[in-house]
């Protein structure tokens, strides 16, 4: 079980710090111009609250006392895992598939269609995950 987290922990801090180090590049050579708000606000609610779940679960694990070992499915931790991929891929190429800043800012303000119903899969799994274990 804590091979597993640590393994989601390190999909997501990569992914998560990939994504928000070519924003602030792309933040710090002006490709937003004097819209780079916009940007920040599509980033931080893309990735910072799966990132807190995780830190806050394996912080209150280290916490614990409990010397016990867990368990869970190994489905559940694929499932997680590809739905997490899955999430970071399309939140990496919404900010590289086009050089053009007015039209990848236009593009981060529609793909909230898509990435917010499959963000909200991709946390209950994690939630699953991470509070489930035998």
């Amino acid at each position: 079980m804590d091979k597993c987290r640590n393994r989601l922990a390190l999909l997501w801090f990569i992914g998560g710090g990939i994504v928000f180090f070519t924003v602030l590049v792309q933040t710090f050579l002006g490709q937003y111009g004097d819209q780079s708000d916009q940007a920040w606000g599509w980033l931080l609610p893309t990735i910072m609250p799966t990132l807190s779940l995780i830190v806050s679960v394996l912080i209150v694990d280290a916490l614990a006392a409990e010397s016990k070992p867990k368990t869970i499915s190994s489905f559940v931790y694929r499932l997680t895992f590809g739905l997490s991929a899955a999430y970071l891929l399309v939140v990496i190429l919404t900010i590289y598939i086009s050089t053009d800043h007015e039209k990848t800012l236009k593009l981060m303000g529609q793909s909230n269609i898509w990435l917010g119903p499959f963000q909200g899969l991709v946390v209950a799994s994690l939630a699953v995950f991470f509070s489930k274990a035998e």
